[in-house]
């Protein structure tokens, strides 16, 4: 199918893949005329966008002849959502000889190559629908549904429940009613019902560690950040370690003391003398050849006890570093996690919840099936724990420790696995948040209900306004969820 010859000012959409479907609904329910250009689409896709676009065509985005049949001489912008960050920018530079002023919105993953390409057009943007929808799942994981953060310019904006008229609100978004199907925006402050609104959190972190137009910023130089993963590690030692520790100091104290007022030494001198006979280092500097006799006995059983609670001491450190060292390289699981969260299917948004979330200092772990998987060292160099094994199976689940988890996200890009290891895990803790990656928004808000889920969520129902808001000339900072509705937070020049 051809586009129409006198088709102007359109916007040619190529990939009609889950993101490439929402976007197409998005642009149609604003009225905008599309031609979709699909290569290997599902039917199903393909039968319901015949629906929506009026003109589809069938084959490769990447073929200039293709792109002119599209219109790409008269259209307004081009949106590219293929997977693929190469075939993405072939098609762009293809377009771009055709038609130098369309605007181009373009899906690629790596960050630091999008700013560069972007660099290269005179009106393009270049947006990574995983890094769009992972905060709502980080957040739904972190806090209630209701309680998403967005950091913008060195400030902390929350979505939360609170009154119209308190001091920290900046707008209220929405009113809900019922069984959060009834939904009004931006509500006056009368009324009823749950009241969302935008409120200041105060100021974020440094303003050279917070994120700017997109950018991952590392958070490590943040005390905060180092402050929680001391807690993490605090959290994972062994207890016998953490007692034979305790038991060495109060040995070391009680000794300390003894030595200071029964042999009339200062504190510094004592000190000294207790850690030579304990390590049995016995320089002879300071000894007990005059000493009373229960003095000296008292020494004795110090070096015996000192040196057996030392070389077990030893010996504790060196498990746990050997243990560490088998357990990161096989991708185990620590046996102690508890109060953790549990992030299974390390694909591109798996990997950017999980990404997110070590940055912050939560302690989690991860699950992926594929061995070979993409993202599985690179997770693995964060110092996350990633198991390979299937997270339907509940000895999977137990291995990830889900009876001690706080919070299960399943981000797989299959919906009945993730329906299906939410539910077991559900059965070995009835108390754990769940949030689940389901793609078709209605089918989540059906889930969420019948199943008691905590928080469905659909990537490309998140990310695909950002994608369409761009291509008409806006940029989208991070979307906000109000319920079953979704607003978008987006910056323009005023």
């Amino acid at each position: 199918m051809s586009a129409s010859p006198g088709l102007s000012r359109h916007i040619i959409l190529c990939g009609l893949n889950e993101l490439g479907f929402r976007i197409l609904e998005e642009l149609n329910r604003l009225g905008e005329r599309v031609v979709v250009v699909a290569g290997r689409a599902g039917e199903d896709l393909v039968s319901k966008a015949q629906g929506l676009s009026g003109a589809l065509i069938r084959g490769d985005y990447r073929d200039e002849a293709v792109l002119r049949a599209a219109g790409a001489k008269s259209a307004a912008s081009l949106i590219l959502t293929h997977d693929d960050d190469v075939g993405n920018l072939h098609a762009a530079l293809a377009v771009q000889e055709i038609n130098p002023r369309l605007r181009i919105v373009m899906r690629m993953f790596n960050p630091d190559l999008g700013r560069k390409v972007e660099a290269l057009f005179r009106d393009c943007l270049v947006l990574d629908y995983s890094a769009i929808a992972a905060p709502a799942f980080v957040s739904a994981a972190l806090h209630h549904d209701w309680e998403q953060r967005v950091e913008i310019a060195g400030r902390i904006l929350v979505v939360r429940e609170a009154r119209a008229d308190a001091d920290d609100v900046l707008v209220p978004l929405a009113r809900i009613s019922g069984d959060d199907e009834d939904v009004e925006l931006f509500p006056q402050a009368q009324g009823g019902g749950v009241l969302l609104c935008l409120a200041d959190g105060g100021p974020s972190r440094r303003p050279e560690d917070v994120p700017q137009h997109g950018r991952q910023v590392s958070l490590r130089r943040d005390p905060r950040y180092m402050w929680a993963r001391l807690l993490v590690v605090l959290r994972g030692l062994d207890r016998r370690l953490v007692r034979m520790m305790g038991l060495l100091l109060v040995l070391f104290a009680v000794s300390m003391l003894v030595f200071e007022f029964a042999d009339n030494l200062n504190p510094i001198d004592a000190a000294y003398f207790t850690i030579t006979i304990i390590t049995t280092t016995g320089f002879g500097d300071i000894n007990l050849l005059h000493a009373p006799t229960g003095l000296k006995l008292f020494a004795i059983g110090l070096m015996l006890v000192g040196a057996t609670v030392l070389t077990i001491f030893y010996a504790l450190i060196t498990d746990a570093i050997v243990s560490a060292r088998l357990e990161r390289a096989l991708g185990g699981v620590p046996e102690n996690l508890h109060d953790h969260i549990v992030v299974c299917g390390l694909g591109n948004i798996g990997y950017r919840v999980v990404e997110q979330l070590a940055a912050l200092g939560v302690p989690l772990v991860a699950a992926e099936k594929d061995e070979d998987g993409r993202f599985v060292p690179t997770v693995r160099n964060l110092h996350v724990p990633v198991l390979i094994d299937d997270a339907r199976v509940p000895e999977t689940l137990h291995a990830l420790s889900i009876e001690r988890a706080r919070c299960l996200v399943m981000a797989t890009s299959s919906d009945i696995v993730n329906l299906e290891a939410a539910l077991n895990a559900r059965s070995l803790n009835p108390d754990l948040r769940i949030v689940l990656r389901l793609f078709d928004p209605d089918f989540a808000d059906r889930v969420e209900r019948a199943f008691d889920i905590h928080i469905s969520r659909s990537v490309a129902a998140l990310a695909a306004p950002a994608f369409v808001a761009a291509a008409l000339g806006r940029r989208v900072i991070a979307p906000l969820q109000a319920g079953p509705r979704l607003l978008l937070l987006a910056q323009a020049e005023v």
